[in-house]
């Protein structure tokens, strides 16, 4: 009800501004201002208020927002749940898989259903009831700002931001992100800056939660546009590293391949000894008796013959027989790559590939394209 003295908005209930004392007018009287023989003068008391009243200003008076310590508190109550739930329900479904053994592949959706919906449990507790379990126990709740609660859409993005950007990024550089994002978004976090929403008391009336927050700025366009940036690169990288890892993931079980890695960390002693000639000479080797390497019984285990690129520093390892049928004789290249360093080259990495074993066989760290590097 809005005072027709000073057009402060009251509360329904109420019967006297809250702002300046002036009673308001009963509801379904005839509106209009009230005379000014009935504004209380400055030296005439406030009549003292009625029990509903006193509660309505004990609650004007309680502090809106809660400190770090209490909302810290109610991350980690909330992150464990989401930690619990997630894994029981987990528990449920392989307790539960014989039932479908009849259809294999409806228990997948069905599982991973109900561990999205553990993850989301706090926002949906959040948006529907009187807040997560963390925030109830320590007497908070999320508001918009109009004090009332947030939509589930609207409170599930909130807690995806909360639990990804703003946790990640913190817990990536502990103390310096934690000092860019409260510089940029207050002690609100980017989480509810972006999605227009605030942690405060449940004992805060919505006539206290309205006057705080309209104190309160959020960020720019520009700014929410860099975080949307922001969101959209790292989910696009995240996509592609885990599309890389599940195509690597879906390629059938291989003996061959394990040989190839076991070799490829056979050889490293030999690319460290090329290392060592061209820094001390400034050369790659000419060949391998220059490293030391003249016979065949110095080789590693695995190889029975060694070839070096003066060039271009490409090693050529002969892979000796017993290794079986795809292997026997093939060779293994690795070719170096070059890096400034003090203003001068060194040797980088070595590129492991091969010009004769199948893709297949080949370990995922020695598919580089080599081929031609060295005959």
């Amino acid at each position: 009800m809005q005072c027709p003295r000073c057009n402060w908005q009251n509360h329904a209930s109420y019967t006297q501004c809250f702002s300046c004392q002036a009673p308001l007018p009963v509801a379904g009287a005839q509106t209009g201002a009230a005379p000014l023989s009935s504004f209380p003068t400055a030296n005439a008391p406030a009549p003292p208020p009625k029990p509903a009243q006193k509660q309505a200003y004990q609650a004007e008076l309680v502090e809106v927002f809660p400190g770090t310590l209490p909302r810290l508190g109610a991350t980690l109550i909330d992150g464990f749940l989401m930690l619990v739930l997630p894994i029981a329900m987990v528990l449920a479904w392989v307790f539960a898989r014989p039932a479908f053994d009849g259809a294999p592949n409806a228990a997948y959706p069905a599982a991973l259903a109900l561990a999205v919906l553990g993850l989301f449990s706090p926002a949906l507790m959040d948006a529907m009831g009187r807040g997560s379990p963390g925030k109830r126990l320590l007497g908070m709740r999320v508001a918009t700002r109009t004090g009332e609660r947030p939509g589930v859409a609207r409170s599930m993005l909130r807690h995806f931001l909360k639990y990804t950007l703003t946790l990640g990024l913190t817990l990536a550089v502990p103390f310096l992100l934690h000092r860019v994002l409260t510089a940029l978004f207050g002690e609100r976090g980017l989480h509810g800056s972006m999605t227009g929403t605030f942690v405060v008391s449940s004992r805060a009336s919505d006539t206290a939660i309205q006057k705080a927050v309209a104190l309160e700025r959020g960020p720019g366009w520009f700014l929410k546009a860099m975080v949307v940036l922001g969101a959209l690169s790292a989910f696009s990288f995240a996509t592609m590293v885990a599309v890389a890892l599940w195509n690597q993931g879906d390629e059938p079980a291989n003996p061959h391949r394990e040989q190839v890695r076991q070799l490829d960390k056979a050889a490293r002693p030999v690319l460290q000894l090329v290392e060592n000639h061209y820094r001390n000479t400034g050369n790659f080797p000419a060949n391998a008796a220059a490293i030391g390497l003249a016979q065949a019984g110095q080789l590693p285990a695995g190889f029975k013959a060694l070839a070096i690129e003066p060039a271009n520093g490409v090693v050529r390892l002969t892979i000796a027989d017993g290794a079986g049928k795809p292997l026997d004789g093939k060779h293994l290249v690795y070719l170096p790559t070059m890096k400034k360093r003090k203003g001068q080259s060194d040797l980088g990495k070595w590129q492991c590939g091969s010009d004769d074993i199948a893709r297949e066989n080949l370990s995922f760290g020695c598919r580089h394209a080599v081929a031609g590097a060295a005959k």
